[in-house]
């Protein structure tokens, strides 16, 4: 996945909210990854992924209104969950 910032230059504040996650579709087989980012004093956040259903890589900008957060893939339209990190650790 191209990120339009690079991981290793990322300065102390520069972002309220970053995460990337694995993703799993309906089989719970782990075929997707997402990378979601709001930088501080922006609302919308942005968003990379790998669609853990059809495959196909896109982006996209949206707003969290609730937990636990969703996005659409832009190219198959199916609803992507991103779990909590607390499940997900546990699973480990």
């Amino acid at each position: 996945m191209k990120l339009p910032f690079d991981l290793k230059n990322i300065k102390h504040g520069e972002f309220a909210y970053l995460t990337k996650r694995m993703l799993e579709n309906k089989q719970k087989e782990t075929k997707g990854e997402i990378v979601v980012w709001r930088k501080q004093g922006n609302e919308e956040s942005e968003f990379v992924v790998k669609c853990p259903f059809c495959l196909e890589e896109s982006s996209g900008k949206t707003v969290f209104t609730k937990r636990p957060y969703r996005i659409r893939c832009p190219v198959c339209n199916k609803s992507i969950t991103l779990s909590k990190l607390t499940k997900s650790a546990k699973k480990r």
